[in-house]
Formats: C-alpha cells, sequence, structure tokens
C-alpha cells in the first residue's frame, strides 16, 4: 500500500487548469518539501488552500505516492509525487 500521511505547511498553492499544485514543508530534523496535487478542485478547495498557505497553518493530509521515471540528458530521474484526497486535508 502507497499510503501518504503527514502533519506540515502548505506553500506555493498554483491552480493550472483542472490541476492543484502545492507543496507541503513537513518539520523534523531535516525540513522537507513534498510535491503535492489535487485533480479537479472545487473553488472551494482552492480558496481554502490558499487561506491555509496565507496563515501557515499547520494541515495534516493524506494522499497516495505516485512515483514514474523519465530520461532526462541521458539520465533516469525519478519523481515522485502526493495525489492528496481533498476530503482528508484538515487544520490542526
Amino acid at each position: 500500500m502507497n499510503l501518504f500521511v503527514a502533519i506540515g505547511k502548505i506553500t506555493e498553492v498554483n491552480q493550472n487548469g483542472r490541476v492543484l499544485r502545492f507543496n507541503l514543508v513537513i518539520q523534523q530534523e531535516k525540513p522537507c518539501t513534498v510535491p503535492c496535487l489535487i485533480f479537479d478542485p472545487s473553488d472551494e478547495t482552492i480558496k481554502s488552500f490558499e487561506q491555509l498557505e496565507n496563515m501557515e497553518q499547520l494541515v495534516s493530509i493524506q494522499g497516495r505516492i505516485s512515483s514514474y521515471e523519465f530520461e532526462y540528458q541521458g539520465k533516469t530521474r525519478r519523481k515522485i509525487e502526493v495525489l492528496a484526497y481533498p476530503n482528508n486535508i484538515k487544520p490542526i
């Protein structure tokens, strides 16, 4: 099972067509940024994400991990993103 569950702050909210992309910054010994996306977000979801980004409020998030490989300049690269479930993103 590739379930992802974390607590962090939402940054860099960007809506592009039918996809809402954002980063989740997780504070730990070494802070990390997790790229996330939501397909077909409602207008309400977009507004709430912009508010959460501005308030810098902690949220809990649940989704599934998606990874794929591609060739770039002769090297194999791997990209990992979290496909977030809008119903399972809650302010803390």
